[in-house]
Parts: C-alpha cells; structure tokens; sequence
C-alpha cells in the first residue's frame, strides 16, 4: 500500500506531571478536566478543540493544530490560556488533583491514515517532552503550572523573531542524549519564572552523541507510533570548565560540578577547588606564580605542574 502525501502540521504535545502516581480516581478526574483546560486554551488561540485532530494518550494529549494557523498567536495565546485554565483548576481541587503539565511544540510532516498518525516529528517531540533536563525544570519551579519545551527549528522561526509577547530571553537550551545516542536540542520557558529553574544560564553547542548505526546524528528518529519509542533520554554532559576572565571578584567557571581531566570541580562559597588546589577569590588582584594583574585583566596559565591561582592583596601596593 502506497503511503499518503505528508502534510505538515503544528503539532501539541501535552503530558500531565506523576499522572500514574495518583489514586485512580484522581486519574479519570485529570483525564476530564485536562480536556477542558486544552479547550479553554484553544478557544483563546482562536481554534475549537473540534477543528484539531485529537490523539488522547491517557496521560495527556496530543494535536494536530489545522494547517495555516498563525504560529506566533498558537505560542503565545496557547500558552496564556492553559496557564489560565491551571490556575482556575488549582482553585479548585486538593493536591491529589493537581495538574501541572508538560508541553510541547513542534512543527513538521505527518502521515495520516485515519486515527494513525506517523512521523519523525511527532516522535522527537514526544522526546523532547520526555526529557530528563524539561521533567527537571518542571520539578524545581515549584510554584508553576506548566513548562513549556519548543523544538530548536521553532526556537529559531518564532520564539528568535521577537513578536509581541513572546520573550526569548524567557527560554533557556536543554541539552541530552537519546538513549540511541542522538543528541538533541530543546528550549524550555516556564510562565511565572525570568528563567527556567536548574538550567545554565549559559550553554555552548549542542551535545554531541554517538551515531546509531546507518543513522544521522540528531537526526529523524526511530521511535515507533505516539504512545511508545520516546524516551527520557540522559541530560547532556556539562561543558569542561575554564577559569574565565575575573571580574568583580568573581571567577567564571562552568555550571555545578563537573570533571576536568578527571578531576571534580566543586563550586562553595568562595573557593573553587580543583584536585584539592584552591583558588582563593579575595580583595582586588590576582597572583599568579608571584605576578600579580588587575582583575580586569584576562590571565592565562599555562604550566599543568602549578595549578594554584591565589588572589590576594600584593603587599607594595601597586
């Protein structure tokens, strides 16, 4: 059989946070009230729930938005209307009931046949969804409702275009790696915060992950229908730390802990310890093997045999 033409669609993905950790009860109530809160999201984006194409996936949903729909009004009237609807639901209901949500968006070509939809967009953006570094953020922003993960091709069309109300200062990269290896690239948002929660706040290129065989690294993928293949994935490792320049009395250095060589860093208080070397951050200049600079000024080191850097008060005062 012959597949059908593609047609490309703005595809919605919404997952209900520990939804298999409440009480059955609990769930039926979810499942309802998340129809209600999509609807009353769509109705703000100018759309009826009745004019997309619905897949329910127990734990959430996931739509096909109509093609020719503006992008710009779905992010940023979407996004306004469930966080709307969540907090009219959170006035509602106990803990036990609680909803916050996972959201995505994506855009791309589906196959259609009948109720069986098919694609590699839908499958990574089941994954993005899934991932680790977005269930993250979601868990730290204790006082939000939803996060919002957009893929890095709509990051890049809408969210870097700067329309009205929509902030890309607001979004923040997240980095991991399939469990096939493929890195993969998101940018997360979460209404109520400036920034996402526990993600850096500054983040170089993308992960690099092994290629699975006969594939593209990043690249389409190998999940199979909606509702399995998409894994959470691992967060991507941090990038190797460099004593950057020094300024303010600060020192720069990659985010949380992470390995140089081999060695952990561990960032406290006001030492950056390395293999059990200090770098000690104090008053305004910094020694380096007895020579001392402005903190102003960019230092570089270049002798693995003395990795000590001091910053103290040179004692002639210059």
């Amino acid at each position: 059989m012959v597949a059908p033409d593609p047609q490309s669609h703005w595809i919605v993905l919404l997952d209900i946070e520990d939804f298999s950790l409440r009480p059955e009860t609990a769930q039926a109530t979810l499942h309802e009230e998340l129809y209600h809160v999509v609807e009353f999201a769509l109705a703000r984006a100018g759309l009826g729930l009745d004019a997309c194409a619905v897949q329910d996936r127990g734990d959430g949903m996931l739509l096909l938005v109509p093609i020719g729909t503006s992008p710009t009004r779905l992010l940023r009237e979407l996004v306004r209307g469930l966080e709307d609807a969540l907090v009219e639901h959170r006035g509602k209901y106990n803990d036990e009931h609680r909803m916050r949500l996972r959201v995505g968006l994506h855009q791309g070509l589906v196959i259609r046949r009948g109720e069986r939809w098919t694609g590699s967009a839908v499958n990574d953006l089941a994954r993005l969804v899934d991932a680790g570094p977005v269930k993250q953020v979601l868990a730290r922003a204790g006082r939000a409702h939803l996060v919002l993960v957009v893929s890095n091709e709509i990051h890049k069309s809408v969210v870097q275009g700067r329309y009205p109300g929509i902030d890309p200062a607001a979004y923040l990269p997240a980095d991991f790696v399939t469990k096939h290896g493929e890195p993969r690239r998101g940018w997360v948002t979460v209404p109520g915060y400036p920034a996402p929660p526990g993600l850096p706040a500054r983040s170089g290129e993308p992960p690099t992950g092994r290629n699975r065989p006969g594939g593209v690294s990043g690249i389409g993928g190998d999940a199979g229908g909606v509702g399995g293949g998409a894994d959470p994935g691992s967060p991507a490792p941090p990038p190797t730390p460099t004593v950057g320049d020094v300024r303010d009395s600060q020192i720069a250095v990659g985010a949380g802990a992470t390995a140089v060589g081999g060695d952990q860093v561990n960032v406290a208080r006001d030492h950056l310890e390395i293999s059990g070397d200090h770098v000690a951050v104090s008053g305004d200049y910094l020694r380096v093997d007895g020579d001392y600079v402005r903190g102003d000024k960019h230092v570089h080191h270049h002798d693995p045999a003395a990795p000590t850097v001091r910053r103290t008060t040179p004692a002639d005062g210059s």
